[in-house]
């Protein structure tokens, strides 16, 4: 949803809607808490809500710092150089930071040295390895509960919530993480996802920010009890079954996806064992040898790369297929000669590098926007 103080239509539409959940920012929403957004799955759970509608600021801060040095561009021109701008800073961060974090340094250096030895069509598109596997190693990161901000809580404390609890269902403010929801305690205090580093607690507080940060769950084997019991508005065909692992091995069945072992070999990497799948032998369906490519990524990183990062099949996968996109989209910042980030970081100052956290500041979602 578009708007523009300076007039109505679309022709004069530079900014996007956001509203408030009483405390701080929240998606726009109709009468009945839907989210009016392009992709509704952006609504899925309120961190994801949240980080949507940080993109939303982020897009609307750039507009501010376009119209400011350049007051002669038309709203249709302000509006698609804010929307490059923010595209491209994302993608930055992408490359410099989120692929680094889990695919490992080494392995995005390779890729972008020497090329992509297996991710190479002619033009964009995901491969049924990467979408029905490999990029759902995400699932093995997702705890069971997590701190949602510092004061949402009862007497304005921390607010923890469970990641997803059926018996929460249908109510208007539930002691859950699913969107579709609006309450003032519901919105995300990045301090706990994203370390912010030596700036002050406010309000009085003693210690840093970079204090109230949680690491990552590694990734292993390990689903988290939640994940066995979806809300099925979560479900983008809104049917069960509800077990995110049981779908996910579906897909392997339904989608024909080769083994884990089986790509290992074709990329000529080192393959798990079949004693690696101990627990897999009392099926004597073989999968200890040829195991279905989403476990096998997950048991991969547990024992190559201690779950820190993704493996060599998981990493190149994952690896090749982000940056692949990137590469193939002419409109990505790859594509311009020596562009780097444009907009200040935390510090305030325009250093050429971009990370998660500046993305948030720059938005006016942090804590020391907020005065948390």
């Amino acid at each position: 949803m578009l708007q523009d103080r300076r007039g109505s239509g679309t022709a004069r539409a530079t900014k996007f809607k956001v509203e408030a959940g009483g405390s701080f920012e929240d998606l726009p929403r109709d009468r009945n808490g839907a989210a009016i957004i392009s992709d509704p799955r952006n609504d899925e759970n309120l961190i994801i809500s949240g980080l949507q509608t940080a993109f939303l600021l982020f897009h609307n801060r750039a507009v501010d710092v376009i119209r400011a040095n350049d007051r002669l561009a038309s709203p249709i021109e302000t509006f698609h150089r804010a929307r490059q701008l923010t595209t491209w800073h994302y993608q930055w961060l992408i490359v410099h930071e989120f692929l680094p974090r889990f695919v490992g340094q080494e392995l995005v250096d390779d890729i972008v040295k020497h090329g992509r030895r297996f991710y190479r069509p002619v033009r964009s598109q995901i491969p049924v390895e990467f979408q029905g596997a490999a990029y759902r190693f995400g699932h093995s990161l997702v705890r069971p509960s997590y701190r949602a901000n510092m004061t949402g809580g009862a007497d304005g404390g921390q607010l923890f919530l469970m990641t997803f609890d059926s018996t929460q269902e249908g109510k208007a403010d539930p002691d859950d993480l699913r969107g579709g929801c609006r309450a003032p305690r519901r919105f995300v205090g990045w301090q706990t996802f994203f370390d912010f580093g030596a700036i002050p607690r406010s309000g009085g507080l003693a210690g840093t920010l970079g204090e109230d940060v949680r690491s990552n769950k590694r990734i292993d084997t390990r689903i988290s009890t939640p994940l066995f019991d979806l809300p099925i508005g979560t479900i983008a065909t809104g049917e069960p079954p509800t077990a995110l692992p049981q779908r996910n091995l579906l897909r392997q069945v339904t989608w024909q996806i080769p083994s884990g072992q089986s790509i290992a070999r074709e990329m000529g990497v080192p393959s798990l064992a079949t004693s690696d799948f101990q627990e897999l032998r009392e099926y004597a369906l073989g999968l200890d040898g040829s195991t279905p490519l989403w476990l096998y990524i997950l048991k991969e990183a547990e024992l190559m790369a201690d779950g820190r990062h993704l493996g060599p099949v998981g990493g190149r996968i994952v690896g090749e297929v982000v940056l692949g996109l990137l590469q193939l989209d002419h409109q990505s910042y790859l594509h311009v000669p020596r562009w780097r980030p444009t907009l200040p970081t935390t510090t305030g100052r325009i250093t050429g590098d971009f990370r998660t956290i500046d993305f948030l500041t720059f938005a006016g979602v942090d804590p020391s926007s907020r005065r948390q």
